[in-house]
């Protein structure tokens, strides 16, 4: 009778693990912590199960999950469905890989599974073959009477003679050595193309997921591939560790908030992210960027000293300045001045379709709604022009100074854009030497200002190098670095115009006033 009510009372659960990947790892795995990010991952895996995705990259930082997910349990999980499946699953080494078909298999072997999908069974000494033996060892299994199997390799090992209707690649690069080598950056891809591919057929299916090392990486360079028309499509989902802008899909964060809180805190990332933002930015933000080689524009800023935990005041104006590009997304940074303490406290990235002057205006008033002590208004010069993208009679500031009339801005915009060089030359010299007593900080949660300041490079002119990308989204081509720092540059040279000048020539700066009525003074 215990038996009968125990089977009875496992049998709708298991039927609902049959139907569903979430049911089948809560039924299988009952400890597991499942956390957001967990759930949209398997959503994800789902449509990938389904058929609806055919190509799919997963990017998530290291030790949170992905793996469990993608590489133990999905595979049981394919066998269970179809036992006439054949899988291929890679990873950077053959003993990783070997690592994750033993886990596969003591899925496969456990009362639960078999609960679940009682006809995938594999050879062991409590199983009858008739008319041949099935293969189970670390490196392949076979399922019992159907056929199906999964087969582990690490990438640039050989998959001759083996067919795969599902190709599961689970972290391709070792390590930063392996990730950044033009050596192994063509070995992967060649292996990609000539081993790897050539084993799919046209209804195949293949899943990519790794943490981010390097531009160039696997992932990288099929994205890369696709962007240029002569790759395939993939659906890509990439989770950074921090938030870093509002339109993230399925993303229910904050900005600033860290992926999974209770296994890895912000300030233990935000530690990281001190240690080395190159490191930060790609395994973590899933962003790798290029590797510094010299020539940076902004020479002497420094991420150990130039950040930090800056905070908002509400006794001090605010100066906000702008950058009217819309492509990745339109930029704009948020600053107070205490002394010339010169710190900012926040950004705005708008990104398509909220990627207008009305869209970052409509942000900069949910974050400050309450603020009353002033408000500056920095930025291009060309934005004084009229614009088709703005009515008849509109340009960008004229906007500004209406959307955002309740604060009583008032404008700091040159007629011109000062000196490239120039202006280069004295941000420099402010961030090596604090010149006129003008400090420098950058809140640790502005990721993209502080990009653009570690990664915007110098032309051979003295200029900042316009480096190009291309939009996943829309196709378009727009500038990788200095958004966010064009408007910095503008707001310093506006904001310290005497020192600007005096700077050219030699001199001190006068004392000025930027506390909570410094929207009333000529400065």
């Amino acid at each position: 009778m215990h038996n009968s009510e125990a089977w009875l009372k496992s049998k709708p659960q298991s039927e609902l693990a049959k139907r569903n990947f979430l049911d089948f790892i809560r039924y299988t795995k009952p400890d597991y912590q499942f956390n957001w990010h967990h759930l949209l991952l398997i959503d994800y895996l789902q449509k990938f199960i389904d058929g609806d995705i055919k190509r799919l990259l997963v990017f998530m930082p290291p030790q949170h999950g992905k793996s469990e997910l993608v590489s133990r349990r999905l595979p049981a999980y394919l066998l269970g469905k179809d036992p006439k499946t054949k899988i291929v699953l890679a990873s950077y080494s053959s003993t990783l890989a070997s690592s994750f078909n033993r886990d596969c298999q003591r899925i496969i072997d456990t009362p639960e599974y078999h609960n679940v999908f009682p006809e995938t069974l594999l050879n062991s000494s409590n199983i009858v073959t008739v008319s041949k033996n099935y293969l189970r060892n670390s490196e392949i299994f076979e399922t019992v009477g159907h056929g199906g199997f999964l087969k582990t390799v690490g990438v640039g090992g050989s998959l001759t003679g083996t067919p795969a209707d599902i190709a599961i690649i689970d972290d391709p690069v070792k390590d930063s050595i392996e990730a950044t080598s033009s050596t192994y950056q063509v070995r992967n891809w060649n292996w990609y193309n000539d081993v790897l591919f050539t084993r799919t057929h046209n209804n195949s299916q293949i899943l990519l997921t790794q943490t981010r090392w390097d531009e160039n990486d696997l992932s990288g360079l099929l994205i890369k591939a696709m962007q240029e028309g002569k790759g395939e499509k993939w659906t890509i989902l990439s989770l950074p560790a921090i938030k870093e802008t509002a339109t993230n899909e399925g993303d229910p964060r904050e900005v600033g908030e860290a992926l999974w809180a209770d296994r890895h805190s912000l300030s233990k990332l935000l530690t990281v992210k001190s240690q080395s933002i190159r490191t930060f930015a790609a395994l973590f933000q899933q962003d790798p960027k290029p590797t510094e080689t010299g020539g940076e524009f902004y020479k002497q800023f420094k991420i150990h000293k130039h950040t930090g935990n800056c905070v908002y005041d509400s006794n001090l104006a605010i100066h906000l300045t702008f950058d009217f590009n819309v492509n990745p997304y339109m930029a704009a940074s948020i600053w107070q001045i205490s002394n010339k303490n010169t710190y900012c406290i926040g950004e705005i990235t708008a990104k398509s379709p909220n990627n207008t002057t009305m869209g970052v205006c409509k942000e900069f008033i949910r974050m400050y709604q309450g603020h009353e002590a002033g408000l500056f208004i920095y930025g291009d010069p060309s934005g004084m022009k009229q614009d088709t993208r703005s009515e008849k009679g509109f340009n960008d500031y004229r906007i500004i100074l209406t959307d955002l009339a309740k604060f009583k801005p008032h404008m700091r915009v040159a007629k011109s854009a000062p000196s490239v060089v120039g202006r280069a030359n004295f941000i420099n010299t402010v961030l090596e030497k604090e010149i006129f007593g003008i400090k420098i900080e950058i809140n640790t949660k502005c990721v993209n200002l502080i990009a653009d300041m570690a990664y915007t490079k110098e032309a051979s002119d003295g200029t900042k190098l316009k480096e190009k990308g291309k939009s996943l989204e829309s196709g378009a081509t727009y500038e990788k670095w200095g958004h966010f720092t064009d408007g910095f540059d503008y707001m310093m040279c506006a904001l310290y115009p005497t020192e600007y000048i005096q700077y050219q020539q030699g001199g001190i700066s006068p004392r000025i006033n930027t506390g909570k009525t410094a929207f009333r003074n000529s400065f």
